[in-house]
């Protein structure tokens, strides 16, 4: 049976509608290239309350971009029933393809014009999966990036530590400690609340959000 554009807008939105009242996930979806055209990937799966649910990754072929959508085909297509999953990634060809580009590759069948040819685009049997994973789920996708940015005690501050004619003597008030009431409502939770936000009744442009150290720093 062929689906009909019509036909799988009606199932998206139905579907939509079902994962508000569904299970919350948050996918962790990763790679590591150990050549130009072959690595690992993996996901792990986890509820919203940080309970572990699936965790799987292997060896394949592939660049990081390949690999990385590989580790989210099979953590989307794990999940069973339709549910609200919060897939994080710090690869950006997949955060972006997912938000700017997945659309106008559905409407063009996945193909593009290349020298008056038609071909496949990039990756196109793992993004046919994908989308096809999207019609079940509501998905909201966050691109996760860190710098280092400290080693820890630097040598200077090391050796002034070690020099007893110089006694390191403080002069600032210490800082304030965290509550003992704060416990299940630690940066942890806050954080994965944070995240779990955008998987209510967001528009997709309100759902871009902007994390702050306020988001960790004050409780609901």
């Amino acid at each position: 049976m062929l689906n009909t554009p019509s036909m799988m807008a009606s199932a998206s939105v139905t579907n939509a509608h079902d994962a508000e009242n569904c299970s919350e996930y948050l996918l962790v979806c990763e790679a590591k290239a150990s050549s130009l055209s072959e690595g690992t990937w993996h996901f792990s799966l986890e509820s919203s309350d940080g309970e572990p649910v699936f965790d799987a990754g292997d060896v394949d072929l592939g660049d990081l971009n390949r690999l990385t959508l590989l580790a989210a085909v099979r953590g989307l297509e794990s999940i069973d029933g339709p549910s609200s999953v919060t897939l994080l990634s710090n690869n950006r060809y997949l955060v972006r393809s997912l938000s700017d580009s997945l659309p106008r590759w559905r409407e063009n069948d996945f193909v593009w014009e290349h020298f008056g040819s038609r071909i496949d685009v990039q990756h196109a049997d793992l993004w046919r999966r994908v989308d096809r994973a999207l019609f079940i789920h509501r998905v909201e996708a966050c691109l996760v990036s860190s710098r280092l940015v400290s080693v820890g005690t630097s040598p200077t501050a090391q050796a002034r530590q070690e020099n007893q004619n110089f006694p390191d003597i403080r002069v600032d008030s210490p800082h304030r400690g965290p509550s003992r009431s704060r416990t299940a409502d630690g940066p942890k939770d806050q954080l994965r609340r944070w995240l779990l936000r955008g998987n209510g009744t967001d528009s997709p442009q309100e759902s871009r959000r902007r994390f702050t150290a306020k988001d960790l720093i004050e409780s609901n």
